[in-house]
C-alpha cells in the first residue's frame, strides 16, 4: 500500500467545480437608464440640533477651535497668493 506524502489516505476525493460563477464583462451587462424626468439631485446636509446641555468654555473651544483654525490657515493663504498675484500683475502693467 502506498503512503500519501499528505497523511490524508483516508479521505475522499472532493468534487471542485472548475467555473461556477461567469464573470460577465462590461459590454455584456446592460447599462443603467438616465431617468430625465426627475429633477436635479440637491444635495442636503444634516444641521446639528442642539439636544444636550450648553457647552462650556472649553468644550466650545475643544469642539469649534480645529475648525475655526483651519479656515483661518486656508483664508490666509489663499489671501497671500491673491495679494501676490496682484503685485507681480501691477509690476508688470507699470514697467
Amino acid at each position: 500500500m502506498m503512503r500519501d506524502e499528505n497523511g490524508q489516505e483516508d479521505h475522499q476525493p472532493v468534487y471542485l467545480p472548475e467555473n461556477r460563477h461567469h464573470w460577465a464583462s462590461n459590454d455584456e451587462v446592460g447599462k443603467p437608464a438616465v431617468d430625465l424626468t426627475r429633477g436635479p439631485v440637491h444635495m442636503r446636509f444634516k444641521r446639528k440640533t442642539k439636544t444636550g446641555p450648553a457647552l462650556s468654555a472649553g468644550e466650545w473651544m475643544r469642539e469649534n477651535l480645529p475648525q475655526i483654525g483651519s479656515t483661518a490657515i486656508v483664508v490666509i493663504v489663499v489671501l497671500c497668493v491673491v495679494v501676490a498675484l496682484y503685485t507681480d500683475l501691477a509690476g508688470i502693467v507699470l514697467r
